[in-house]
């Protein structure tokens, strides 16, 4: 019988525990990961109480086969654990019609046969009375899409990969990674390994492991916030789905109540970018005026919530230029990262290509917008 192959993931967050729950599953492989914080930890990119699940998807039709991949991904990690990790509410996205990225979505759907349905302005105001909508404003509703559970998805997928007979190693931080003789060196605070493979899942820490990427990618910030309805029945998951809406340049986002009293409703990198040397130590105090001034924005698109955000939460990601991700490989390491605010959704289909790239040097499914020599340096297109 052959040597086992030695794979370590480093990085247990939205595809690095995606990616140890896949490779525990084949044979021949022996894997082991590293979080140099707790398991479930909230420093990361996923933490947030819901993340949007979509297929038809603006970002553009490539994404719709590993979207629908994805999906079964989903649903098997929460048949297998028994927990709803993926709420079938569907995902309503409203903008005029003409725009760009509405175009996007409806060729996306219609170019791979999904199921949705086109609603004009008279039936959005007649289904969703919380909204504010115009009279050249549109509707598609996703009915494939849906609020999945950040949370409590990682943690499964990490507990899964254990039971599989994945290693986890907590509170153990990778200081280096080198090639070795025979293979890849890990540096940790209290040891030297070596692996045959590894897969660095590091998130926005990604630039202290593999500095090949570092100016491809820049760490942004995401506020999420959540706002008190005037008419809670509107905001129910039985009477409005997960939503994305688009106006005047305006971009928001989120889910309908979850928590009994309140809904989600979230801009996306507009905030800048982190103060500090390491997410963790960043400063996560935000502008009064500016929350404020963004609660007033959104009431004008959700005249039933109460303008001022009720609460709000801090978490960063790593961008990149043309917000595609980057998932690629570098003699024996494979590197993920740059998800840029949309990647949990696609996390367990990324952690298949991640485990596919670590074993065969291949991955069905992968895109050649996804490698490194496809990204340019990200500094002409910061925002915020």
């Amino acid at each position: 019988m052959s040597a086992k192959i030695r794979i370590a993931v480093v990085g247990l967050g939205t595809t690095g525990s995606m990616a140890l729950w896949r490779l525990s599953q084949l044979p021949g492989v022996e894997v082991s990961g590293f979080e140099q914080f707790g398991l479930g930890h909230g420093y990361g990119a996923y933490t947030g109480e819901t993340r949007l699940f979509r297929t038809a998807y603006h970002e553009g039709a490539k994404y719709v086969p590993l979207l629908l991949r994805a999906r079964q991904l989903w649903q098997e990690l929460g048949d297998t654990t028994g927990r709803a990790l993926l709420h079938p509410y569907g995902v309503l996205t409203t903008g005029r019609e003409s725009d760009a990225p509405f175009q996007r979505m409806l060729e996306s759907a219609a170019a791979h046969g999904l199921a949705h349905q086109r609603l004009d302005a008279a039936e959005l105001r007649r289904r969703y009375a919380g909204l504010d909508v115009r009279d050249d404003e549109a509707g598609v509703l996703d009915e494939l899409g849906g609020a999945l559970r950040p949370e409590l998805a990682v943690l499964s997928a990490t507990e899964q990969a254990q039971r599989g007979g994945a290693v986890v190693h907590d509170h153990e931080r990778i200081l280096a990674i080198t090639d070795s003789e025979a293979g890849v060196r890990l540096s940790t605070q209290h040891r030297e390994l070596e692996v045959d493979r590894v897969v660095v899942t590091a998130g926005s820490w990604i630039d202290q492991l593999v500095p090949q990427v570092a100016d491809l990618v820049e760490v942004r910030k995401m506020v999420l916030t959540w706002f008190l309805p005037r008419t809670f029945t509107d905001f129910e998951p039985s009477h409005l789905p997960c939503f994305i809406r688009d106006r005047d340049g305006f971009h928001i986002f989120g889910a309908p109540s979850v928590d009994g009293y309140s809904v989600k409703i979230a801009g996306m990198d507009i905030w800048g970018g982190a103060d500090a040397d390491r997410v963790e130590n960043a400063n996560l105090h935000l502008d009064p005026d500016r929350v404020s001034a963004f609660g007033s924005r959104v009431h004008e698109l959700f005249p039933g919530v109460q303008p001022e955000p009720n609460r709000f939460s801090v978490h960063f990601d790593a961008f990149t230029a043309s917000r595609d991700p980057i998932i690629d490989r570098f003699g024996d390491i494979v590197v993920v990262t740059g998800l840029s605010g949309h990647g949990f959704k696609l996390a367990p289909v990324i952690g298949e290509l991640a485990r596919d790239l670590a074993v065969d040097g291949q991955a069905p499914g992968y895109h050649p917008d996804f490698a490194v020599s496809a990204h340019h340096p990200i500094g002409a297109d910061r925002t915020g």
